[in-house]
């Protein structure tokens, strides 16, 4: 089952609904916090919410922009997704990397519609076929096979985007 968290600030609400509305396309699941009437919850109300419906998602895609640095919440559905060992991956309305905090570089980047797409077909692939290529094409060129489904999905979206290390 692949379903998609896609995690943002409120302000930035117009790009996350665009987001999921480009993979509904696609026939990717998703959840988006502006669909749901629970939100009205607050406090460990709340965290329980977004842990529980996290726990239904695979993914996490962050929407980033200049008003994520002032999200508590963004951060700790990051955070969440990092203890599950879940694919992250951010989407960023801007281009200036010195406003990306150093720590999500660690995970692939989408600038774009095509990157986005990248993203999209990589989802859309089978999750032991994707292992399989990242262990394959690590034992080839003498490098260490992806420990988890989340490493493979890492190396292979940011190699494609041409961040890989």
């Amino acid at each position: 089952m692949t379903k998609v968290f896609i995690s943002h600030k409120q302000e930035d609400s117009e790009q996350a609904v665009i987001i999921a509305n480009y993979l509904h396309r696609f026939g990717i699941d998703y959840y988006l916090d502006v669909l749901d009437n629970q939100l009205k919850l607050s406090g460990d109300q709340l965290t329980s919410h977004l842990r529980s419906k996290l726990s239904e998602c695979s993914h996490l895609l962050a929407v980033l922009s200049d008003k994520t640095q002032l999200s508590w919440w963004v951060p700790f559905e990051i955070g969440l997704a990092t203890e599950k060992d879940y694919p992250i991956t951010s989407f960023v309305s801007f281009l200036i990397r010195r406003d990306i905090p150093e720590y999500l570089w660690k995970w692939p980047v989408l600038k774009s519609r095509a990157d986005l797409d990248q993203y999209i077909s990589l989802l859309l692939k089978n999750r032991s076929v994707l292992l399989d290529e990242q262990t394959f094409e690590r034992g080839l060129f003498d490098r260490i096979a992806p420990k988890s489904y989340a490493e493979a999905f890492h190396r292979s979206l940011k190699e494609q985007l041409g961040q890989s290390n």
